[in-house]
């Protein structure tokens, strides 16, 4: 468990990584979270379960026909939001959370789209929008709170050079291209799939502390798995990243639409090429310890429009199913 005595020890001897506490966290950058209309309210520590069953929050529209369904009414940071919009007409919804613009997508008779949490994003309301054109514009609006998660603290020891910011700033720059045109529409079809079989040795959202000096967040989960070890696509998507980044080392991104990305990092050889479309299994590397790493491990990490979410929901809510 993060934070367990020799827990140090451990991840230094598996191997472990920093870069999205320091890189990658930076390319999101969430819109703001703000009371709604009841104010905060108490803001319960610990990692909650979603809610079994789907939040309603539905507007008063003539007619009453359209409404906007909330997959949760709380979330704990790092968790995803599904926001659907039933009976939304013809014309897109225009929908807009914590005052940021999130493209949907049409499923069946509704549209819909996901949104992510992360540590970077305090405790809080957060207020879903959604404008309609039917006849004028029609508003409907609901909130979800957003509690805050325990995900304890690592210290790492790390080759100074690579804390340069200049290094960060041209891992922001490449990873911010790679994900700048998401596919519009899901292209996976169903649970994603853990890329490697090996325990977790680095949780999402650890504090990192590299070499005495608070980092950031750790926004992704380290698999602790021998070097050579073959990596898969999670699931079905486009290569967009397939090339060595300074601190991400031998690193793969994929596309799989919806403004969902999945990342694999530190790899020691790279089994695909951007532009190229994967499946769920195929082979995407290796595993290696290139890049701002302590040894041979796998850092996998899921973005959702920009916000690095945990990885490890998608591997079996039946929130992110397509």
């Amino acid at each position: 468990m993060v934070g367990a005595p020799g827990w140090r020890a451990r991840v230094l001897a598996a191997g472990a990584c920093g870069v999205l506490a320091g890189v990658v966290t930076g390319v999101a950058t969430p819109g703001p979270l703000g009371p709604g209309p009841a104010g905060p309210g108490p803001v319960a520590p610990g990692l909650a379960a979603l809610a079994p069953a789907e939040g309603l929050a539905t507007a008063h529209v003539p007619g009453g026909r359209p409404r906007l369904v909330l997959s949760a009414v709380t979330l704990v940071q790092g968790q995803v939001l599904r926001v659907r919009v039933l009976d939304g007409g013809s014309i897109p919804p225009a929908l807009e959370v914590g005052g940021r613009r999130v493209p949907m997508h049409r499923r069946g008779d509704a549209y819909q789209a996901f949104v992510g949490t992360s540590p970077l994003m305090p405790p809080g309301v957060l207020v879903v929008r959604v404008r309609l054109q039917r006849s004028g514009q029609t508003t409907l609006v609901g909130t979800v709170r957003v509690r805050a998660g325990t995900f304890g603290v690592r210290r790492l020891q790390v080759p100074p050079q690579l804390l340069d910011p200049a290094l960060v700033a041209e891992e922001r720059r490449k990873i911010a291209q790679a994900t700048a045109h998401p596919l519009p529409t899901p292209q996976w079809d169903g649970p994603f799939r853990l890329p490697v079989d090996g325990p977790v040795v680095s949780n999402y959202g650890v504090r990192s502390v590299y070499n005495e000096v608070p980092a950031g967040y750790h926004l992704g989960v380290d698999f602790r798995v021998d070097e050579g070890t073959p990596v898969m696509a999670a699931q079905r998507g486009l290569v967009t990243l397939a090339e060595p980044l300074p601190l991400g080392g031998q690193t793969v991104v994929v596309d799989h639409g919806a403004g969902v990305f999945t990342t694999y990092l530190h790899l020691s050889a790279i089994a695909t090429a951007a532009g190229r479309w994967v499946r769920a299994g195929d082979r995407v590397g290796k595993v290696g310890s290139t890049g701002l790493s302590t040894g041979p491990h796998l850092h996998w990490g899921v973005r959702v429009h920009g916000v690095l979410v945990d990885p490890l929901q998608w591997t079996g809510s039946p929130i992110v199913a397509p």
